[in-house]
């Protein structure tokens, strides 16, 4: 993950008052928006849109 990136991130979840598992769905699931993918999926080839 671009380490930069996430933590402006979590400190937006934080900020948010978001926790656990919320807390992490919404860093994950925004950096994938941005276009982050992650090195499981890059390796097997799989590319999502």
């Amino acid at each position: 993950m671009p380490k930069a990136l996430e933590r402006k991130l979590a400190g937006r979840a934080a900020r948010m008052g978001l926790r656990g598992e919320r807390y992490r769905a919404y860093v994950y699931g925004t950096m994938r928006k941005a276009g982050w993918v992650p090195r499981r999926e890059r390796a097997s080839g799989r590319r999502r849109r």
